[in-house]
């Protein structure tokens, strides 16, 4: 519960059944009942997902064999028809567009390489949706850091939901791209741009690809702006629709409803970054890596942003930058920078616009404290307080949930999902680097005996041959005889 929240207005809890009453206890069972049932058809539905990964797969390395056969003076442009002529088999075969097979493939092709994903999809542990993310990062990686990549996010896809998963994949491919930030950054907003999609009944989307840092005030400002009229009296209109009634009178022109509305984000920053003697990248709450100079801009320049100032080498918060000097105001935005979103499994929003609850009651006896306090969003707060829901909170700020019906989850600051996977990855890296081939030996011609390297996820042979096969297709000139 908030220290804003007043207990009379705390959504009250609804008073349990009696455990003995038999009605409950057979409509309880059949729920159990029926969540095994979707959990073993989640398992079932990945191990077919993984079996056509395997086909597909293979169906691309007979295309480029065929064309190896049939036009083997100019291999290049054969294997590009081949793969066009497969495409379109599958998807008139499996009635899916011509371009999901494409995406699928290029995703089979990469996760045949690493034998140790495939096997976590094959046994139902992780999702064909894990893994598309996963190959979305992996194929912006070099070759050479495919395993470390894998051994550092895999474990975490066993455990967090897709969306999750994929905002602590992008902060660990950035700690293993070998090419600066600031280069990437640069390149990227030169992609900027503003689009629209229509849709039915006379709506449409749009779209606007741009710098975080400016989509993420722009998300909080009109969050501001929503909450500002939704607490008016009168107002009958519900949050999405006043997000959107503020986008379109802002963007037009018209008179907004609201006043300018304080917007408030933290960039976390690097002590050495923020003095201009490291290009180590800092990081927007919410977003992840930003590169250096937008970092130090950010901290420098912004008054509405939240300046946090750590060791490299530790990540040991330096100092918190502070508004006001109440206890209260700096500790929520510590929490807000540790927690980033909502700590309900598998819940996305962002910490911001959440509540900073506490895991046991203040009237229960709970402090207000670090290891007392996380994010939770509207929903998953009121559902906390009006259900039997329950969670516990250890001293280094893990959560761990148990539902009505039993079933347990933990979830964890992303900083320290962030810190494992890196340790795993260079794990990885090192011991690639004691079994390089080229490593001098010792004067008696042997090589020198190396410790027992940790276990890990393994590149096979017949994964690297894969991926020395995986070729961006390119298209035939006009007037291609075949």
């Amino acid at each position: 519960m908030t220290e804003e929240m007043r207990p009379e207005n705390r959504t009250p809890r609804f008073t349990p059944a009696r455990a003995s009453d038999p009605a409950i206890t057979a409509l309880e069972a059949t729920q159990r009942s029926l969540l095994e049932r979707l959990e073993e058809g989640r398992r079932a539905e990945a191990a077919l997902h993984a079996e056509r990964m395997r086909l597909l797969a293979e169906f691309a390395s007979t295309a480029d064999q065929l064309a190896e056969l049939l036009h083997p003076d100019r291999v290049a442009e054969a294997r590009d028809m081949q793969r066009r002529s497969m495409t379109a088999e599958v998807a008139v075969a499996l009635h899916v567009s011509e371009r999901f097979v494409q995406i699928e493939t290029c995703d089979a092709e990469t996760i045949t390489c690493l034998p140790a994903t495939l096997d976590a999809l094959a046994s139902g542990d992780i999702s064909r949706q894990h893994v598309h993310k996963l190959v979305t990062h992996l194929n912006t990686l070099p070759a050479e850091t495919w395993e470390a990549f894998e051994a550092a996010a895999l474990p975490a896809a066993t455990r967090l939901n897709p969306a999750r998963f994929d905002n602590l994949a992008r902060r660990i491919r950035e700690r293993l791209h070998p090419d600066s930030i600031t280069t990437r950054a640069r390149q990227a907003r030169e992609e900027r741009s503003a689009w629209i999609t229509e849709e039915r009944d006379g709506m449409a989307h749009f779209h606007l690809l741009a710098a975080a840092e400016n989509i993420l005030a722009i998300d909080a400002r009109l969050h501001h702006h929503a909450r500002a009229l939704a607490a008016e009296s009168d107002e009958t209109r519900t949050i999405p629709q006043l997000r959107a009634d503020a986008a379109v009178d802002l963007l037009l022109g018209t008179a907004a409803a609201t006043g300018g509305a304080a917007v408030e984000l933290m960039v976390t920053v690097p002590a050495v970054t923020l003095a201009g003697v490291s290009e180590e990248a800092g990081e927007l709450s919410g977003y992840g890596p930003i590169d250096p100079d937008t970092a130090r801009r950010l901290a420098a320049a912004a008054p509405a942003f939240t300046r946090i100032l750590i060791r490299p080498d530790t990540g040991e918060t330096i100092s918190i930058g502070r508004a006001s000097y109440r206890l209260p105001t700096a500790l929520r935005r510590q929490l807000r920078v540790e927690d980033e979103r909502c700590r309900f499994p598998g819940c996305n929003r962002l910490a911001i616009t959440a509540d900073a609850d506490h895991t046991t009651a203040w009237e229960d006896g709970g402090d207000t404290d670090t290891d007392n306090l996380a994010h939770l969003c509207r929903r998953h707060h009121r559902l906390k307080h009006a259900t039997d829901w329950d969670a516990a909170q250890d001293p280094d700020r893990t959560l761990t949930w148990t539902s009505p019906l039993g079933q347990v989850a933990q979830t964890r600051p992303p900083g320290q999902d962030l810190t494992d996977a890196t340790e795993r990855a260079h794990a990885i890296l090192d011991r690639a680097r004691d079994s390089d081939p080229h490593e001098p030996k010792s004067d008696s011609g042997t090589p020198e005996p190396q410790p027992e390297p940790d276990p890990g996820p393994a590149m096979t042979a017949r994964g690297r041959a894969l991926l020395a096969r995986i070729r961006i297709p390119q298209p035939l000139p006009e007037h291609a005889p075949f």
